[in-house]
């Protein structure tokens, strides 16, 4: 049950920052003219996330070896 909700919770997780990166891909007619300033914003946001993904992802897959229920 709880490796259920955290493959879930990864999912999530993983839509929003799919979403973050869509907004960045579809917004800009080229990427390679951003500042530095925008590059960090994005870095700060979706670099957490893919981590939080991952962990949420190991966590929910791991969960029966661990003895959760």
């Amino acid at each position: 049950m709880i490796g259920k909700i955290l493959i879930v919770a990864a999912g999530v997780t993983f839509a929003v920052m799919f979403w973050l990166m869509l907004q960045l891909i579809a917004g800009r007619p080229d990427l390679l003219k951003m500042t530095p300033a925008e590059h960090g914003w994005y870095a700060k946001r979706i670099l957490p996330l893919m981590l939080l993904s991952a962990a949420f992802t190991t966590a929910g897959a791991l969960a029966k070896r661990w003895g959760w229920p």
